[in-house]
């Protein structure tokens, strides 16, 4: 009887791929009647994350006019924006990834909250700010009255300073809003002077009269740099979006104003809205947190770490630290332990940095580092990483779409992008030499024809399905199907702790369902408008019911019905070839083959730069010379089988 397969890395033990694999009798061909034990194959379907959904970090800040005249004297004396205001910080303080600062301005901008570091989650701080926004504030001198262009670069040193603390593998998850709430033109406006090259003294020497066009052009260029600025620090990106309080009395100014904030907004990837009276604006008009930046697919890829890439073919590597098992027994090291001295630096590293694999030794670069961490899961250490001078929070540091253990392992350039380069001359790039598991290093011309991967890869392009939010104080309950009718917006969920019922109520309708009784496991609860007869037209939701975790008394909970917006592949990976290993250190029995699928995504426009990683690992055991473990020759991996590195840092 085989050993039981240890605990996998990821934490996460793929069950699906040993009871409920996919069985195709061929590898290679229909017409070919031929079953190698010693070759896979893998299928399934993957998709980025929404980052919404997937719960990434959210920084916003809220820049907001305070300059005095008519937005205080005539158009909203009551200082209903504000509630507005209470509300939408409320609503995103619900996202428990999202934090929030608070900068008013006038003549000059001052930041409200938090009162000590960048962003804070501290409702009573945002609260006590948002009070602060209904006093005005004065010009400074006679000229500066309202300098939102000031809010702006407040705004930015208080992002760069976020991203600054942050790890970078958090910084790529995370996504940056401003919403500019503005109530009139800049006071005062830019000269013409300003916006002249240095070498036009002509325009120079007569440009001293106020320009619009001159302010709409520095405006949008500050707004173009902070985007840039978010984008180049490797951040997940930024939203720029205005909220034009049309306050002045002229129709001419509310105008002139329109005319410099929606390109604002355009430049900032945001959204433009006007609002010709306080009655207009609700909480609908700040819902802009979930207009969000989206992730593109940027490179599916499959390795076998236990059968590393060699001119010949593959060669065994039974504890995959790179060092293939011969290589460990010239070196006198131990070939079923990644790290033969136990001082948290693999063999492999200590080997190509200088250091003795058979000697404990601690770096002075992992003098801080908890021994043997690995952060972001890429099968380095954090003091591997810290000796490459790769960084310890990206499974691909270069942003080149190949991991980094895969560049250090192959040879290839595992701090500078070299994909398409072909170090051995051979006609394949290094990065299809990587991706399909040859050796980048020989031109190994007949071992890429009999074992090179095979990749067959469908785009769905971008799938958008309905998505809703979870729960947090009807514990117990779980939306797992939205019918296809259901309605975008605010939901709600009843439950009624007498009756012992539960009831939907679609976004688009007033009142609740049917109530229905609770019991353990799935239930279909239907809208107000929602009869059985109308089947999978009609307005419903299936949850996933466990009684004994509801909540003691009654609760109505509101629930965000959205749309996620996911780019889709499908895919097949054949000839991933197995090798026969000896059993680990750890128990981890022989002819274990670690075959990890690496999925990597970015954000739009930023396919080139470090971008978030999803990864799925798969164990299968062979047993030469004809047995395997799932015996199935098509393994399929499902989309939720793929997990992601969590980064901690501590909380705000």
């Amino acid at each position: 009887m085989k050993p039981a397969v240890p605990r996998l890395l990821f934490g996460v033990l793929l069950s699906g791929l040993w009871v409920a694999s996919c069985t195709e009798a061929n590898l290679y061909s229909p017409s070919l009647a031929r079953e190698d034990a010693n070759r896979v194959a893998l299928s399934g379907r993957v998709c980025t994350e929404d980052p919404v959904l997937a719960r990434f970090p959210l920084r916003v800040v809220m820049l907001v006019d305070q300059a005095a005249g008519p937005l205080f004297s005539d158009y909203d004396v009551a200082g209903e924006r504000l509630s507005v205001m209470q509300s939408f910080v409320q609503s995103t303080l619900n996202n428990p990834q999202a934090a929030i600062a608070v900068v008013g301005f006038a003549g000059r901008a001052r930041k409200y909250a938090p009162s000590d570091g960048n962003f804070t989650r501290n409702p009573g701080e945002l609260m006590g700010a948002v009070n602060s926004l209904a006093l005005s504030q004065p010009c400074i001198g006679q000229s500066y009255c309202r300098h939102y262009r000031d809010g702006i670069r407040s705004a930015r040193a208080l992002i760069e300073g976020d991203m600054a603390a942050m790890p970078y593998g958090l910084r790529v998850l995370t996504s940056y809003v401003v919403v500019l709430v503005l109530a009139g033109g800049h006071e005062p406006l830019a000269q013409a002077q300003d916006c002249c090259q240095r070498s036009d003294v002509a325009c120079i020497d007569g440009g001293e009269a106020p320009s619009a066009e001159c302010e709409r052009l520095l405006s949008v260029a500050d707004v173009s740099a902070l985007r840039e600025s978010v984008e180049s620090a490797g951040g997940a990106g930024l939203r720029f979006h205005v909220i034009h309080l049309a306050a002045e009395s002229e129709g001419s100014a509310n105008q002139a104003v329109q005319d410099v904030a929606q390109p604002m907004a355009f430049a900032g990837s945001g959204t433009y809205q006007r609002f010709d009276n306080v009655a207009g604006v609700s909480t609908g008009a700040f819902d802009l947190a979930n207009i969000r930046t989206v992730l593109h697919a940027k490179l599916l890829m499959v390795a076998n770490l236990s059968a590393k890439a060699g001119p010949n073919g593959a060669v065994v590597d039974s504890d995959y630290d790179g060092l293939g098992d011969d290589e460990e027994r010239q070196l006198g090291t131990d070939p079923s332990r990644r790290d033969s001295d136990d001082d948290g630096i693999s063999d492999l590293v200590e080997v190509l940095t200088g250091f003795d694999p058979l000697l404990f030794e601690q770096p002075t670069a992992c003098a801080n580092l908890l021994p043997g961490r690995d952060s972001d899961l890429d099968f380095l250490s954090d003091c591997d990483e810290a000796l490459l001078g790769t960084e310890g929070s990206l499974v691909d540091s270069d942003g080149d779409g190949i991991p980094d253990f895969l560049e250090l392992v192959h040879g290839t350039d595992y701090l500078h992008a070299d994909t398409e380069e072909d170090m051995d001359g051979d006609g394949v790039s290094n990065g299809d030499e990587l991706r399909t598991h040859t050796d980048p290093r020989s031109t190994d011309a007949k071992s890429q024809l009999s074992n090179a991967y095979r990749y067959e890869i469908e785009d769905e392009g971008f799938v958008r399905e309905l998505f809703a939010s979870r729960l947090t104080q009807l514990t117990g309950v779980e939306v797992s199907t939205l019918s296809e009718a259901t309605t975008a917006g605010l939901g709600a969920i009843v439950y009624d702790s007498a009756a012992g019922t539960l009831a939907w109520r679609d976004a688009s309708e007033v009142g609740f369902g049917v109530p229905v009784p609770v019991q353990r496991g799935k239930l279909i609860l239907g809208a107000e408008s929602w009869a059985p007869i109308q089947e999978d037209s009609g307005r419903f939701v299936e949850v996933e019911v466990e009684p004994l975790e509801l909540p003691p008394s009654s609760v109505t909970e509101s629930v965000r019905v959205i749309y996620q917006d996911r780019q889709c592949l499908q895919y097949r990976i054949r000839n991933v070839q197995l090798a026969a290993t000896r059993e680990l250190w750890d128990g981890t029995p022989k002819g274990y083959n670690n075959i990890v699928l690496y999925f990597a995504e970015a954000p739009e426009n930023q396919l080139t730069t470090p971008g978030p990683f999803r990864m799925a690992q798969v164990p299968v055991i062979f047993d030469p010379p004809s047995t395997r473990q799932p015996s199935d020759l098509v393994l399929h991996v499902d989309d939720d089988e793929y997990v992601r590195p969590k980064i901690v840092v501590d909380s705000l």
